[in-house]
């Protein structure tokens, strides 16, 4: 969108669903970022990102990012911004606001929505031939870097359940959709807890993460169902052993309600739950007993990946 001002460019505003892992194994042995990423299985949820991105000429690069209206330093974002504006040979002052409904640090996928959000913006703006698969490799590239995601990017810029069957950025990992056939609610609760950084680089925790995956990930893809994602993420999280003690009163009590599609999500202090719409209520007031009341959100499934919006 082209907009009037003395120097501004351009302006572009793009969405990005939330996306919850349920099981991942890690693949970042590989040279290239764009080759590293992770298996596993997830899914995107309607929460999300809405990213505004302002270019204006300038003789140096300058970044500013706001989240939710609070200037935020972030790596991830500028990481993006500065590769595909290299790329275009362009100079800029940049503006990103990123206004969320999804908490930082949760394992929402608020950093890769983060990313992918300004890389859809700014390739719009700045690529005369805009490739939404260039701009997504441009927002896993900075994650992997980074050390912030492996594999959210992938499946945000896709949508639905997935199992990610093949790592890497978005046109080289492989990812397939499990059908959903039934209209769930998806029920969140989480704080921040877990740094996604200092598990990723945690030679301990690495190892019990891809010994798990690697035998659970062969079931899920012999049965790709929803029914059984949650039952494989649920294997997964206990096998691991880095959820806390929040998390596991709290699956402890979703189960004694018969509210047991439900696991820990990758990588937080935070739960999934998915139940039937005259079950929500329920849920939300389950988990509103070990998260703050506006730390438990209520949403669903979104079969549709990041995007264009202006």
């Amino acid at each position: 969108m082209k907009s009037q001002g003395e120097n501004l460019l351009d302006t572009a505003q793009a969405f990005v669903p939330g996306h919850i892992t349920g099981i991942f194994r890690i693949h970042d042995e590989h040279e290239d970022p764009l080759r590293c990423g992770s298996i596993g299985a997830g899914f995107c949820v309607d929460i999300g990102t809405t990213t505004t991105v302002k270019l204006v000429d300038s003789t140096k690069l300058e970044v500013s990012v706001a989240y939710n209206g609070r200037p935020i330093n972030a790596p991830v974002t500028t990481t993006v911004i500065q590769r595909l504006l290299q790329q275009h040979h362009r100079v800029c002052k940049v503006e990103v606001d990123h206004e969320s409904m999804l908490p930082i640090g949760v394992g929402y996928g608020a950093s890769g929505a983060g990313a992918l959000g300004t890389a859809i913006a700014i390739s719009s703006l700045v690529d005369a031939k805009y490739d939404p698969l260039d701009a997504a490799r441009h927002a896993h590239y900075a994650e992997v870097v980074n050390h912030t995601g492996l594999g959210d990017v992938i499946a945000q810029t896709t949508g639905g359940v997935e199992i990610r069957i093949k790592p890497g950025a978005p046109g080289i990992g492989e990812l397939v959709k499990i059908p959903v056939n039934e209209s769930f609610k998806i029920v969140l609760a989480g704080a921040p807890g877990l740094e996604t950084k200092n598990v990723l680089t945690n030679r301990e925790h690495r190892g019990r993460i891809i010994t798990s995956a690697d035998e659970l990930m062969e079931e899920i893809r012999a049965n790709p169902t929803v029914d059984s994602f949650i039952h494989y993420s649920k294997q997964f999280a206990y096998s691991i052993a880095l959820m806390t003690p929040r998390v596991q009163s709290a699956l402890n009590e979703l189960k004694a309600a018969e509210l047991d599609d439900s696991s820990m999500v990758m990588l937080g202090d935070s739960i999934f739950c998915f139940c039937q719409d005259d079950e929500s209520e329920q849920a939300v007031g389950i988990l509103s007993k070990f998260w703050d009341p506006d730390q438990v959100q209520l949403t669903g499934i979104s079969e549709d990946g990041g995007r264009l919006v202006l």
